[in-house]
């Protein structure tokens, strides 16, 4: 297998073992309370909910392109001949952003792609998985560059949260919306739409938001020949099985991965409880 390198940040919440295996290295993004500013990678959920709690407003940024660039320039002193970087979706934070002005300030820049993803937390997750698989068939380059470029214009991906307060809170929806959501104690359904997280639809019971799901899948997925999907839980795991068993079910040859993580970052913005499915096919 040649050696190429992945390079992701923070909000892949990858295992340990599987960050391990996909020998994957990561950027961290950063929590900002007022005037203090912490890593991501350094604070685990309960950071977050115990200064929720306390009445803290959270933020979150992007991580310095110096980051990237220290991880870069690490990569290719070990003898790394290539690397891969995926980040969140441009509109979703300047990571992306950070990313191509590291690969800028290298001295050959054409040893590194920064992949456009639209997808965010376990919708790259998935577009790595691929990666790395086409890594282990000693895939060219410039091949896993096309391919994954392909996956990643017919990726996907679905969430639902508890309530729309923390993304309100986070700035991520309007206050109207929150409130009306609020109110009529629907489950919003938030959909990736060209790499921003939008309000897709709104049910009154998860098994509504999962059919709701499944069938945005079916509408996005016509004549595919191989579809790969990765489903998340956060404290709904019930109903992220679910979604596996419809999942498999409706699309007997998926290839379906799943996490029951996600970190810090995601946390401040979707709040404690959420699940979802992303997808992508070729």
């Amino acid at each position: 297998m040649k050696k190429y390198g992945i390079v992701t940040d923070s909000t892949a919440y990858f295992s340990k073992e599987d960050l391990k295996k996909f020998d994957i290295y990561q950027a961290s993004l950063n929590i900002i309370d007022k005037d203090q500013s912490f890593k991501e990678l350094d604070v685990d959920n309960k950071f977050v909910r115990d200064k929720i709690n306390s009445g803290h407003r959270l933020t979150t940024s992007q991580p310095a392109p110096g980051e990237f660039l220290e991880i870069y320039e690490d990569l290719l002193k070990k003898g790394y001949e290539r690397i891969f970087v995926v980040t969140l979706s441009k509109p979703l934070s300047g990571t992306y952003q950070s990313a191509k002005l590291a690969q800028n300030m290298l001295e050959d820049q054409s040893k590194v792609h920064v992949f456009e993803s639209k997808m965010a937390a376990f919708g790259n997750e998935m577009l790595i998985e691929r990666i790395y698989d086409l890594m282990v068939l000693d895939t060219e380059f410039e091949d896993i560059i096309t391919q994954v470029t392909k996956l990643n214009s017919n990726s996907h991906l679905a969430i639902t949260v508890e309530d729309l307060i923390s993304l309100f809170k986070s700035g991520r929806v309007s206050k109207t919306k929150a409130a009306i959501g609020t109110v009529l104690r629907v489950k919003p359904i938030l959909n990736m739409e060209d790499g921003k997280l939008l309000i897709y639809k709104s049910a009154r019971s998860h098994k509504k938001v999962i059919a709701e799901m499944l069938e945005l899948m079916k509408s996005t997925t016509k004549g595919y020949k191989k579809l790969f999907v990765r489903v998340q839980s956060k404290n709904n795991l019930e109903q992220a099985n679910q979604i596996v068993d419809m999942v498999k079910e409706a699309f007997k040859d998926a290839a379906i991965t799943f996490n029951d993580y996600i970190g810090p970052v995601f946390s401040v913005h979707i709040g404690p409880k959420g699940y979802g499915v992303a997808w992508c096919w070729e």
